[in-house]
């Protein structure tokens, strides 16, 4: 019995030791060949501000990219290029990208009262009458409206003064697990 209990004691501590130094090596690895590379290529995106990853605690789990943006001139440029970025850093990982913003209640007003219009531009293509109707409903209250439209998103970016607000709204609806 004398004789098994050190074994024991050793084998113990050796698979606990193994365990540290393969959990070392995974945060090692995910901290210099996933997030310095991107938070890297992401800041030096023009506009980009600041950028927070969450890791996701299982491994099916998005990684969640949340950059904030200081005044930019082309939301669904600017969107492009960090997408592209993420891309490239994260190698075919799953992730989602919430961008973030320093609106006031005003802009979201603002969005709140434009955004039957997006609905209507979603559901029948009137996509000019929503870039006229966002103008006419921004100057009114002395802000800025700007909508880009591509295939898959419409991106709104609605500044007065120093406050902005960004949205990115789907231009279909998403499948369950889509997480970009």
């Amino acid at each position: 019995m004398n004789i098994k209990a050190p074994k024991i004691i050793k084998g113990t501590l050796a698979f606990i030791a193994t365990l540290l130094v393969l959990y070392g090596a995974r945060f090692l690895w995910q901290n210099y060949s996933v997030v310095m590379p991107l938070n890297e290529g992401l800041m030096s995106i023009q506009g980009v501000q600041g950028i927070v990853l969450e890791k996701p605690s299982k491994i099916y789990e998005p990684i969640i990219i949340n950059i904030s943006l200081n005044n930019i001139s082309n939301f669904q440029k600017t969107y492009a290029e960090i997408n592209e970025e993420a891309v490239q850093a994260l190698k075919g990982k799953a992730y989602k990208i919430n961008i973030k913003y320093n609106g006031s209640d005003e802009l979201e007003k603002l969005y709140s009262d434009i955004s039957i219009y997006v609905e209507k531009a979603l559901i029948d293509g009137s996509f000019p009458s929503l870039v006229e109707k966002s103008d006419e409903i921004a100057n009114a209250i002395g802000a800025e409206s700007k909508i880009f439209i591509d295939s898959k998103y419409i991106y709104l970016h609605m500044t007065k003064g120093d406050k902005s607000l960004y949205k990115l709204i789907p231009r279909q609806a998403q499948k369950a697990g889509d997480s970009k």
